[in-house]
């Protein structure tokens, strides 16, 4: 296992620390049930891989595009999503706490029971986002889309 880092990765870390996926596809593979905190993905291709009960938190996921994939249970807790395209992506019962989801599209998702806590998006993806009152009630909408992520 490589060495945890520090803080969130970033794209331009020196050294890349941790699990990383840069310019990667990744396909029909079960990640379910690790301990992947502080993980990298950038510029990838993620179709059917379940992430199921997968600790992601403090993770990097931008410029991404994830199709197909299940993130039921997972912790995303503290994550970057921005700038990415999630198409028929389940989160149900997922930690979203202090995720950023500004900049992404959400397409036939899922968030079924899914914790948005202190969660940020932008209020122009209300209708992409089909979310419960309680979890609508959660996020910190914005008017600001913010720093566009880097490694665009």
């Amino acid at each position: 296992m490589p060495e945890l880092p520090h803080k969130r990765p970033n794209y331009d870390d020196p050294e890349p620390l941790g699990v990383t996926f840069f310019r990667t596809r990744l396909e029909n593979r079960k990640l379910a049930n690790l301990t992947l905190p502080r993980t990298f993905f950038g510029r990838s291709e993620v179709r059917k891989v379940s992430f199921e009960n997968t600790d992601l938190s403090e993770s990097t996921l931008c410029w991404n595009d994830f199709t197909g994939v299940n993130f039921s249970k997972a912790t995303l807790a503290n994550a970057d999503l921005r700038a990415t395209t999630f198409v028929k992506v389940r989160f149900n019962q997922a930690d979203l706490r202090g995720a950023d989801l500004r900049r992404s599209s959400f397409e036939a998702c899922s968030f079924v029971g899914a914790d948005f806590s202190g969660a940020i998006a932008n209020r122009e993806q209300q209708a992409d986002l089909t979310l419960s009152k309680r979890q609508f009630a959660q996020v910190s909408w914005t008017d600001n889309d913010g720093d566009e992520p880097g490694g665009g």
